[in-house]
């Protein structure tokens, strides 16, 4: 049994990146049209309206990755879709909206990512030390 046959509408599955060993992707499963799907922004991925911000099957999701971690939300599907449609015209940005800002503020009502935040305080660092 695969694990998309697991998962419930607002689960959030951190995965690897396919491109690069220092992050993670995360989407949040959701049911549509009878079939479990993935949402997610991707900036390799431009949907309909010139946006990032998709939905996929399992199988393209977690093409060149696997999964971290599974988190269970209590989110609606309507709140999904919401969001979905609320920023299907933006496109993925790595300061701005990132795949953490859009899953985060989906659960939260905010964007927040700790990627970034994470790289800001490592370049901060570095930044002082070159100082030094």
């Amino acid at each position: 049994m695969k694990l998309i046959d697991k998962l419930k509408t607002g689960d959030v599955v951190f995965t690897s990146c396919s491109n690069s060993q220092i992050c993670y992707h995360i989407g949040i499963a959701c049911e549509d049209n009878g079939k479990m799907k993935m949402f997610h922004n991707a900036p390799d991925i431009t949907n309909s309206w010139g946006g990032n911000v998709c939905s996929e099957s399992w199988d393209d999701f977690m093409k060149g990755s696997y999964v971290y971690k599974v988190v269970r939300t209590n989110v609606t599907k309507a709140r999904i879709f919401a969001i979905a449609k609320m920023h299907r015209r933006e496109g993925w940005h790595e300061l701005f909206f990132n795949c953490e800002d859009f899953i985060l503020e989906i659960i939260t009502g905010k964007r927040r990512s700790n990627q970034r935040d994470a790289f800001q305080i490592i370049l901060l660092g570095l930044a002082i030390m070159f100082l030094l």
